[in-house]
């Protein structure tokens, strides 16, 4: 057992994932139990004390008195804390192989079934019943972590088993209240997540978080510190998050300013590293060019290093993600050398040398070898692509392109870096060519397509989502960890399983199936237009049919909404608000708002409309002030923006768009030419399809304008087909047409290529003629986001292909669309 501390301490131990298991098999009981496979936690006055060794790490007593204090929300009863076995018919025992005297033990005496399956693994996880532990012991529940945040991690699941939710500080989630409390395990269980750094990045928090933490959570401090942090960091661990990108906007505090900040990192077991253009941890936002001289390596070499080996000397002794390379100030593109391309890679290999040096010669090895990550994002993406060479152990961690479609995944050979490779995705973003920051409407059935897609393309070594503010973030940030926790578990997304699996943990099982159905709408109706997204041009280039009938779908989803609202019990309406409501009605009143200005430009009821859009601006601003000064007493006052804030932010990028909340004008205005109106059909429709193997035609319900777009499954490499092969996956739609020449229309999800040297095409044939090559439009990146293509597309959530279908004859017709490469997404399909 010496050695084998010693192993752990030195991070010897291999950090290899554990297949993570689909489900636990236990079960929580609301009634005491005498049965053998049981533990009972409360029952009536009495009380089960949890042990803990006191020389294990912090994070396991900080997770044991976590879990006792939620055992008193539910029960009204608080179980002890303490430090060695005593004399109990019944305990829970919880601790850190190889940093807990009393788990050593069990596992010398021979009582720990299965712990080979956990040693070794990264943050496993062993729940046991173990009869006569110790001589003067009945019955243990025992807890084994493999490393910290394993043992912390088996005391959170079990915190949300007995229904103390992740969100129950964060998102006021009341518990419901139990008179006893026990847990029944049948046999050892175990678990361990799939992704091994998992994590959220705050940033735009210059909208919320700073605010609110600024006026009304921490006004002493008077910014994001550590009081904020550390209810950030208890939410991270009760969602089995383990990693952050802290807030680095201009208007926070830099994280690594206030010691306390990194002090409760490691108190939380939580794994602080630095955004994309932080090297070595450094929030570079305030850096003081009239000081220091210019963030440019190249010019300013001596000062920039210093300022790094500070840092490293300063969290030499931190579990840490070093990010290396090197961007602008902030968020600002690279200021490098201006002779050319093949300077700027020299320039940032350089960087890259003089940064490891820096953490190879005094960052601790206590936890294994020192975790770096590479993050080509914007700028840098096309120095790599273009031959820079990252250290093999460096994780590389793709990014998407800021609406959730991810850029490119690795080569075959780049699979094989002992680093592997990771990602960067955003749920929320502020910039050019638009943002969207004011509410959550990423579908989690989109998130999976493209987070799955990433995982079976083997980047599985570091998971980051940008979340803004957190709020009103609170489903979609839940859904990520679940995913990031068990890929490999959740079936073709899985949406609606999932959103009926947290409205029933969160507000229980009667109102699960009304919210679940509920929440698919509002995914749906986000998936065809976020609000923060919505503007004159795209209300004017509906038909008049679509825009009938999206009035038709905001007006229910709004009805709904308020139906909902009057069934939801009292003390968890505030719940309901933050995560549901609030949302919801955002997306419904301003659709409207949209629509209704879509008539006043069409001259339609003029006077009418003027006066619906000034109500409907007048609620969402009372929507807003009820957000910020009623929702649980006051408690998230200014983190919630109001409308001129959203509308600065949202357009500023896009200033010749007006959002409709100011006066209407009658000015003339330039109307789109009218649609041609065509028959569309959801690929989920097809007549009929072929598989082969494995891979298929699957419906991912959810995803896309038409909620249940067929991708081509598995997304892997091994999906790749031949330009001629027959016996690929292929949907097939039966049509009817008159002679002539025709069109049809296939409405792609916007991916990208797996990646360089491949494409992301189908083959397209009538009647089993010869087939076509076509590609999805834009996928291959060589248009930037602000090209029309894309910049397009990210709004819509589709890319329209049209294809020519030359001479057919009068009568009946099939039209296959046959797999060829990786990655493609059908949503939609229009015939003749």
């Amino acid at each position: 057992m010496r050695f084998l501390r010693l192993l752990l301490t030195l991070g010897m131990i291999s950090a290899r994932p554990l297949c993570a298991s689909a489900s636990l098999n236990w079960k929580l009981l609301t009634t005491p139990s005498k049965s053998a496979d049981c533990v009972t936690i409360v029952a009536g006055q009495q009380t089960t004390a949890i042990v803990v060794d006191t020389n294990d790490f912090s994070v396991v007593s900080l997770a044991a008195n976590l879990f006792a204090d939620d055992v008193r929300r539910v029960t009204d009863h608080r179980p002890a804390i303490a430090n060695t076995p005593a004399n109990a018919s019944q305990l829970i025992i919880v601790g850190t192989l190889g940093h807990s005297a009393t788990i050593d033990a069990l596992a010398a005496m021979g009582k720990l079934r299965d712990l080979n399956q956990i040693k070794g693994h990264w943050e496993a996880t062993l729940w046991q019943i173990v009869e006569k532990p110790f001589p003067n012991v009945g019955r243990a529940l025992v807890i084994v972590g493999s490393d910290r945040r394993g043992a912390a991690y088996g005391l959170m699941r079990l915190s949300e088993e007995i229904g103390v939710s992740p969100w129950y500080w964060w998102a006021d989630v009341p518990a419901t209240h139990h008179h006893a409390l026990a847990i029944k395990i049948s046999s050892p269980q175990m678990d361990a997540p799939g992704v091994k750094y998992r994590g959220i990045f705050i940033n735009d928090e210059d909208w919320g978080l700073n605010p609110w933490a600024s006026k009304t959570f921490d006004p002493e401090f008077g910014n994001i510190g550590p009081k904020t942090y550390e209810k950030v960091f208890e939410l991270l661990l009760r969602l089995r998050l383990n990693y952050i990108w802290p807030a680095m906007h201009a208007c926070s505090r830099e994280f690594a300013s206030a010691p306390e900040n990194i002090a409760l990192a490691d108190k939380f077991g939580i794994v602080a590293g630095s955004s994309h253009c932080e090297p070595m941890l450094c929030n570079n936002v305030h850096w003081n060019e009239r000081e220091k001289g210019k963030w440019n390596y190249s010019l300013n070499r001596d000062a920039i290093h210093s300022y790094w080996e500070q840092s490293v000397t300063n969290r030499a002794m931190d579990e840490a993600v070093w990010t290396v390379g090197i961007r602008g100030i902030h968020d600002a593109g690279m200021e490098t050398p201006p002779t050319g391309q093949a300077d700027r890679i020299d320039l940032l290999t350089q960087v890259i040398t003089d940064q490891r040096e820096l953490l190879d010669q005094n960052v601790t090895k206590r936890w294994g070898p020192v975790a770096q990550c590479f993050v080509p994002y914007k700028e840098v993406l096309p120095l790599y692509d273009a031959g820079l060479k990252v250290p093999d152990d460096v994780t590389i961690v793709w990014v998407d392109d800021n609406f959730g479609y991810i850029r490119r995944l690795g080569l075959p050979s780049e699979r094989k870096r002992s680093g592997g490779a990771g990602i960067y995705w955003h749920m929320s973003y502020f910039g050019n060519p638009h943002s969207y920051t004011w509410i959550n409407t990423t579908a989690p059935a989109f998130m999976w397509e493209e987070l799955h897609k990433a995982w079976q393309n083997d980047a599985r070594t570091l998971w980051v989502i940008n979340v803004g503010d957190i709020k009103p973030g609170e489903i979609g940030i839940n859904y990520f960890s679940r995913l990031a926790w068990d890929p490999e578990g959740i079936r073709l997304g899985g949406q609606r399983e999932f959103l009926r699996e947290f409205t029933a943990r969160n507000f229980g099982q009667k109102l699960a199936r009304p919210l679940t159905d509920f929440l698919m709408q509002y995914y749906h109706l986000g998936t065809i237009r976020k609000p923060e997204l919505m503007e004159r041009a795209w209300a004017l280039s509906l038909s008049p049919d679509r825009a009938k009938q999206l009035q038709r779908d905001y007006q229910d989803l709004l009805k709904r909404e308020e139906a909902l609202a009057a069934s939801v019990p009292a003390n968890a309406r505030d719940a309901y608000t933050e995560m549901i409501g609030f949302p919801a009605r955002v997306m419904g009143k301003t659709g409207l708002i949209f629509l209704a200005d879509r008539s006043i430009q069409l001259g339609d009821r003029v006077a009418e409309n003027e006066k619906r859009i000034a109500s409907l601006r007048d609620d969402l601003e009372s929507q807003v002030k009820d957000f910020n000064t009623t929702v649980a007493g006051g408690k998230w006052n200014h983190i919630m923006p109001g409308l001129m804030t959203v509308k600065w932010n949202m357009m500023s990028w896009a200033s010749q768009v007006r959002w409709p909340w100011g006066e209407p004008t009658n000015r003339p205005v330039v109307l789109p030419k009218p649609a041609v109106e065509r028959t569309w059909r959801d690929a989920a429709t097809a007549d009929d399809q072929t598989t082969s193997g494995a891979a298929r035609w699957a419906p991912v319900e959810g995803l896309g304008p038409s909620g249940r777009a067929m991708a081509l499954e598995p997304s892997g490499l091994e999906s790749s087909w031949g330009e001629n092969a027959t016996n690929a996956p292929t949907l097939e739609y039966r049509f009817k047409c008159k002679a002539g020449d025709a069109e049809a229309f296939i409405d792609f999800l916007p991916t990208f290529r797996i990646c360089p040297g491949m494409k992301l095409r189908v083959a397209v044939s009538v009647d089993g003629g010869a087939p076509t090559l076509v590609e999805v439009p834009g996928s291959s990146g060589a248009e930037n986001e602000n090209g029309s293509v894309r910049r397009d597309a990210v709004q819509d959530n589709y890319v329209r292909l049209p294809i020519p279908l030359p001479n057919l004859t009068s009568g009946q017709h099939t039209f296959a669309v046959r797999a060829v490469d990786p990655g493609a997404v059908i949503d939609s399909v229009s015939l003749p």
